[in-house]
């Protein structure tokens, strides 16, 4: 089972404490002070990290050099970034930021097939080119953000699924789905090619309180068992922050068949204590 250090920390999100995770905020105020702390983590035995798009997620994977043993888990869109340079800097600096990201031509033929069909599954490709920073190291997982696949579940669209997954591997990355409903992004994901099952990492909450797991945690414990055709990924393994005890929750995250969890920490003397849980023989 992979360790892979979440994102939440840095950006001062704290589902339990709204102090705490404005403190974690200050403490990570640059973009140094969060590669650092990456590479420190990292070299303490976690596997990688995960970061998602937002401004300075993006800066921090587009202008730092990761060792090669390094995984690199990054989620896609974050539509507030782009709300915030107009905002901030007007429709002009965002439509700099868009050339920058990718070529007229490639820009004008895949608005024009959009606008054309009214079809948004040409739209997908064009937002993967705006919001993957073109540094990211080939091979990497690239995910679809919650809120947006469990939306896609919703308008019942499961081939803008497929779309996703296809345009990632074509780029040389690897797919990954985020949800809070993984038995109804299962029963979409039957009909995927194995080529893509084989790379696709799928990402939801599973922890010992069945904080915010969905539909329960014993459904939840039944689908991990049955998953076999594609990698699972636990996240909030820990309530995000809301647990009485970290052993025992990370002693309940070892009876299940996952292959990665991912969890975040603003100190390394706990992430140090995770990783020595997660060796140590299960209580269970």
């Amino acid at each position: 089972m992979k360790q892979i250090l979440g994102d939440n920390q840095f950006f001062g999100i704290n589902h339990h404490d709204l102090n705490k995770g404005d403190l974690t905020k200050r403490k990570f105020n640059t973009n140094k002070s969060i590669y650092k702390f990456i590479i420190e983590a990292t070299e303490l035995g976690l596997d990688g990290f995960m970061m998602n798009s937002n401004a300075r997620g993006f800066d921090i994977v587009d202008k730092n050099t990761f060792p090669e043993d390094i995984e690199i888990h990054y989620s896609i869109p974050y539509p507030h970034k782009f709300a915030s340079i107009v905002n901030e800097s007007g429709m002009m600096q965002l439509l700099s930021y868009t050339f920058r990201q990718i070529s007229f031509k490639s820009i004008s033929y895949k608005l024009f097939l959009f606008a054309l069909t009214r079809d948004i599954r040409y739209a997908v490709s064009f937002i993967s080119d705006l919001e993957i920073p073109k540094t990211l190291p080939k091979g990497s997982y690239v995910y679809l953000q919650n809120i947006v696949t469990d939306l896609i579940l919703g308008l019942d669209r499961p081939d803008l699924l497929v779309e996703f997954c296809n345009t990632i591997q074509s780029k040389g990355f690897k797919p990954g789905l985020i949800s809070f409903n993984p038995l109804i992004l299962d029963k979409e994901l039957q009909n995927l090619s194995p080529l893509i099952k084989q790379d696709l990492i799928v990402c939801f909450n599973i922890n010992k309180t069945g904080f915010n797991v969905f539909p329960s945690k014993e459904k939840v414990q039944t689908f991990i068992n049955k998953v076999k055709d594609y990698q699972l990924m636990g996240m909030s393994i820990l309530s995000s922050g809301g647990v009485s005890s970290i052993r025992e929750s990370i002693d309940f995250i070892k009876t299940l068949d996952l292959d990665y969890v991912v969890y975040g920490s603003s100190k390394l003397r706990n992430i140090q204590s995770n990783i020595e849980y997660f060796a140590e023989d299960s209580k269970f």
